[in-house]
């Protein structure tokens, strides 16, 4: 009988134990959980206020407006309660190199559609734009294609004819008119 009661005993401080270790372990995911962060520094560096913002100040070649929206970005940071590193990135030659970065090569996709719709080439924007170089083969091959369709249009215009400049130019008026067709209903 004492060898039972001696083995409940261990079982139920055993049990008891367990139901504190659960406690205490809660407790401390709970901590966790609230010291969590509600938003990133990537996501601040990607809000579309800011991109915008630095996209126009690089533009402008305006450097007060980047670091103003850097400060910007900090701001929000400290609001956040992010981690000192997190902070101190924010306020790094890195962070800064990256928002400039990235708008180049946005500044890249927008002259691209422009140039792309101008019927014009790129190649002043790959001297303007080295930042966004891993996207000029893409560019290229983009307006190999349109001009494939033109010369094709040409092609079917002149019939038996080799295309003339006026056929070709006809040919580019054409593809400009279904060109503005597809982006008003898209």
């Amino acid at each position: 009988m004492k060898k039972a009661l001696v083995v409940l005993s261990v079982v139920v401080i055993a049990i008891a134990g367990w139901f504190v270790f659960l406690s205490v372990d809660a407790d401390n995911r709970d901590q966790a959980a609230s010291a969590v962060p509600v938003i990133t520094v990537m996501e601040i560096l990607h809000a579309s206020d800011l991109q915008v913002g630095i996209k126009q100040a690089v533009k402008q070649n305006n450097d007060a407006q980047i670091d103003y929206w850097l400060e910007q970005a900090n701001e929000v940071a400290e609001a956040a309660s992010l981690s000192e590193d997190d902070l101190e990135y924010l306020n790094s030659k890195a962070a800064r190199d990256y928002v400039v970065f990235n708008a180049k090569r946005q500044l890249f996709n927008e002259e691209f559609e422009q140039h792309y719709y101008a019927l014009e080439k790129i190649d002043g924007l790959k001297e303007k734009y080295p930042e966004a170089k891993d996207l000029f083969a893409r560019a290229d091959a983009l307006l190999e294609k349109r001009d494939a369709i033109i010369e094709q249009i040409a092609i079917a215009i002149a019939g038996d004819d080799s295309p003339s400049d006026a056929v070709m130019k006809e040919a580019k008026q054409q593809w400009l008119t279904q060109a503005k067709a597809s982006s008003t209903s898209s």
